[in-house]
């Protein structure tokens, strides 16, 4: 059964006055990012995406989550056309976007405060998943008090507390450390293994999106397609060893033969664009 379907997805944006683009080696006033774009995701299903910088990942991401309209064609989420904020999605982002004032315990709360649940029932809920993460004890630091990886626990955890049937998550680890990295991948996969959300992953890692996905699916350059989608037939649960078998080397080398050309071809409109600008 699909959880997710995007169908001829096409996105523009038009740019502000005296701003332009190198298209097809001609200046333009719009930027088109998707083009038609058609995926359909399986309920409970972990998807990694990954192309090239500027391909439209994250605009992808935010039409599913109803934060930008697509030009045209649209995304449903089970068999309802995605129009504004969807109440059964969570979103979490690379920036861990906690509220400073309040606690990590409180940051968890919010999103079921804002639902009217009542304050000892969200109470019981957020300390359930700040445990999950590892948090125990930490309920009551500021974000200020906590390293970017605990900052990141606290902001999946907010976005698991109202049990959402999708959850997007946009390069959520990219600024973390190697190490930190690897835990929370591993941490991650552990919970959704429990609860088995639909998961759309953003990654620019061809080893995280072959390490958590079930399926991966690789963009194009820019305007963005889906060029190919790998069904990642590895084991689960995944431990952080499986990076070193013979059946990862050979996703890796698979992922990035479908992205060279793509990667190529972001980085001479790059240089076209910079050349125009200059």
């Amino acid at each position: 059964m699909n959880r997710i379907a995007i169908s001829d997805v096409r996105k523009t944006f038009q740019l502000k006055p005296g701003q332009s683009v190198v298209i097809d080696g001609h200046a333009s006033d719009r930027i088109p990012v998707l083009s038609g774009v058609d995926l359909d995701i399986r309920k409970g299903e972990f998807i990694t995406l990954v192309g090239p910088s500027g391909s439209g990942k994250s605009v992808l991401l935010d039409i599913i989550a109803g934060l930008t309209e697509p030009s045209s064609g649209f995304a449903a989420i089970d068999g309802h056309k995605v129009t504004r904020p969807h109440q059964e999605t969570a979103y979490v982002f690379q920036q861990y976007a906690l509220f400073p004032w309040r606690t990590a315990l409180q940051n968890v709360e919010y999103p079921l405060e804002v639902r009217g649940v009542g304050r000892a029932a969200r109470r019981v809920k957020a300390q359930h998943f700040l445990s999950l993460f590892g948090l125990t004890g930490f309920e009551d630091r500021y974000p200020s008090q906590l390293s970017g990886g605990m900052q990141q626990r606290v902001a999946i955890a907010r976005a698991l507390s109202t049990d959402p049937e999708v959850l997007l998550m946009d390069e959520p680890f990219a600024a973390l450390d190697a190490q930190t990295r690897d835990i929370l991948q591993s941490e991650l996969l552990r919970i959704w293994e429990q609860i088995k959300t639909t998961v759309v992953f953003v990654t620019h890692s061809i080893d995280e999106a072959i390490f958590l996905a079930d399926r991966i699916v690789v963009m194009t350059a820019r305007p963005a397609r889906v060029k190919e989608s790998i069904d990642v037939d590895l084991p689960r649960p995944r431990d952080i060893e499986i990076r070193n078998s013979a059946a990862f080397n050979a996703y890796r080398a698979r992922v990035w033969d479908a992205l060279r050309e793509e990667v190529r071809k972001a980085q001479q409109d790059w240089a076209l664009a910079s050349a125009y600008n200059a």
